[in-house]
């Protein structure tokens, strides 16, 4: 036996113990994960052998397996249906909207509740207030903003009566009311329960940072820029990536309870195309077709995103 071997085998030969007796000192905790790594295996991942009926003329009838492969087919018709193109640009423009109006948002309110430090009921009363309508379903919110901004609502009768307008706006029927009213929505409904987290991150900061800058003579607008801020950034920037990996896909609820034939250009996305060709149209391959294409380009957005982040900001996800 060469020198080399003799000095690998025992290595290899810890390392299998080590790892054996990790084992044995965890295995309960072990038993206890298997539920949940069989049930992650049948629903998560077994499932995924049917994204291949993309690739497939499926039929019910023959099942995945059964049905005859055809390549590329739906994906060359994909790229090439014009309603695919406005999906995927209602989508990609109510995302950003939606990324660049809501993501800061719950940062600002976190801080300021933040700030509330002797009002502690007061402080309550509009967390409590704030987190409401997160926990609201669309078809709620989206019933009570058809009356609130009908042309008899509230909305209208105090633009006419202000002498804003001598006509109700038509919010749902025209596109650029349309996207904005889905944007503050949308911002409105989440952005109480969003702040949790940067609250959550807050609350770790080291009361001695604050006692140092005021010591240093720090007003309250340079603690939060120059303490608060910096120790929540790494928290910022991995929810800011995920958001933007997220941009590819959209609140379906929303949108199909918003939606209407007049604003049908401006209200469909992806997920709406997909249901409408999936289901209501019965083309399941063409609609994995769909779903495999925004897999790949949440991907895409998630690692370029995680890279910029790493070169700008020294954070990233991984």
């Amino acid at each position: 036996m060469s020198d080399i071997s003799r000095a690998i085998k025992p290595n290899v030969l810890y390392g299998n113990m080590t790892f054996l007796k990790r084992i044995n000192e965890q295995k309960y905790l072990l038993i206890l994960v298997i539920p949940a790594v069989i049930w992650m295996l049948v629903f998560c991942y077994w499932p995924i052998y049917g994204v291949t009926i993309a690739f497939k003329e499926y039929n019910v009838a023959k099942g995945v397996m059964g049905s005859p492969w055809i390549g590329f087919k739906y994906f060359n018709e994909l790229f090439s249906d014009p309603l695919f193109y406005n999906s995927l640009k209602n989508t990609m423009i109510i995302s950003f909207l939606k990324l660049i109006s809501g993501f800061p948002i719950p940062v600002i309110f976190a801080i300021l509740l933040n700030e509330l430090t002797y009002v502690n009921m007061y402080k309550r009363v509009v967390q409590t207030i704030s987190y409401l309508p997160h926990f609201l379903s669309w078809v709620f919110v989206v019933g009570f903003m058809a009356n609130f901004l009908s042309n008899s609502g509230l909305i209208n009768t105090m633009i006419i009566t202000l002498g804003i307008s001598d006509n109700p706006i038509a919010f749902l029927a025209e596109p650029k009311w349309f996207v904005l009213v889905v944007v503050l929505s949308d911002v409105w409904k989440s952005f109480g329960f969003n702040s949790i987290i940067f609250l959550a991150a807050i609350t770790t900061i080291e009361l001695k940072l604050y006692e140092s800058a005021t010591i240093d003579g720090a007003s309250r607008f340079q603690k939060i820029w120059y303490v608060t801020l910096p120790s929540i950034k790494p928290t910022i920037v991995v929810l800011f990536i995920l958001a933007v990996s997220n941009l590819i896909n959209q609140n379906f609820d929303q949108l199909y309870l918003l939606q209407n034939p007049l604003v049908s250009d401006s209200s469909r996305i992806l997920e709406i195309y997909t249901y409408e060709i999936g289901l209501k149209k019965a083309r399941f391959s063409y609609a994995t077709a769909i779903g495999i294409f925004k897999s790949i380009t949440a991907f895409i957005l998630l690692i370029s995103a995680n890279t910029l982040s790493r070169k700008l900001t020294d954070e990233s996800v991984y």
